[in-house]
């Protein structure tokens, strides 16, 4: 067990970093938490790790990137409660449905989110700093002409690629609704990885109410037309099932305390 606390450097918008600090707050492991804003990120994350994305976990002194890697590391040092499931079959098969959500839906979800967004500077400024205060709001924004062609050929999001997304959407619904167990989750009969991946990266779009950091109000236009073209679904009703029963209150703890 970590002698100091877990300490993690995130995006509060993020389904790969919701991933991470859903796991800590399932082993309600106490946890230290840095934001950081997209964009501004790069020089920290690469001073820990030598690369650009999030979520990084400082673990027993050593630097953690990646969600599935951080999440096993979490598994292996904290395996009560278990998010993998004891038998090696379903352990293969949850750990496989991990994977096709981080590899295959997460890339195209966060797509669509972005691209509701970038074509409102203000909105955009908002959501991305959120938490942040005024000023780093304003500046983001000032600088956000300058950075939107970054960001869009960094998350891919070209017209073409996002019409390409939105095709893609229904198939991703009908896959996870092809995995839903009778007992309500995805391997076996209760809660695991499988579960806990596929509601953090649906959460791109879906945003349940006890998602870590909710969004800023009012939503662009283009994100609320998107959750309700998939309000019908019942992959929909199930993420929203399973973060009211599975989500738990979180365990990050005050950086003063540690002090």
């Amino acid at each position: 067990m970590a002698a100091t606390p877990p300490r993690l450097w995130h995006f509060r918008i993020s389904h790969y970093n919701e991933k991470v600090r859903w796991a800590l707050d399932f082993k309600q492991w106490p946890h230290l938490r840095h934001a950081l804003i997209p964009g501004w990120h790069i020089p920290t994350a690469r001073r820990l790790s030598g690369q650009t994305a999030l979520p990084i976990l400082e673990l027993d002194g050593r630097i953690l990137h990646d969600s599935t890697a951080i999440i096993a590391e979490i598994e292996r040092q904290r395996p009560d409660p278990p998010l993998y499931p004891p038998d090696p079959a379903a352990r293969t098969r949850a750990l496989a449905i991990e994977a096709y959500f981080d590899d295959e839906v997460a890339p195209d979800l966060r797509r669509l989110f972005w691209s509701c967004y970038l074509d409102h500077a203000a909105e955009c400024a908002r959501m991305a700093t959120d938490g942040a205060g005024p000023l780093a709001r304003a500046t983001w924004r000032l600088l956000f002409p300058a950075m939107r062609p970054l960001f869009r050929r960094q998350l891919g999001a070209d017209a073409e690629r996002v019409a390409t997304a939105r095709q893609r959407l229904a198939g991703y619904f009908d896959r996870l609704e092809s995995e839903i167990a009778p007992a309500g989750y995805l391997v076996g009969d209760r809660f695991s990885i499988a579960d806990l991946a596929a509601a953090a990266v649906m959460t791109a779009i879906i945003r349940p109410p006890q998602f870590s950091y909710p969004l800023p109000e009012p939503w662009p236009p283009e994100l609320v037309e998107l959750r309700g073209s998939v309000a019908h679904r019942a992959g929909l009703r199930w993420v929203l099932d399973i973060y009211e029963r599975h989500r738990g209150a979180s365990s990050e703890i005050d950086a003063t305390a540690t002090a």
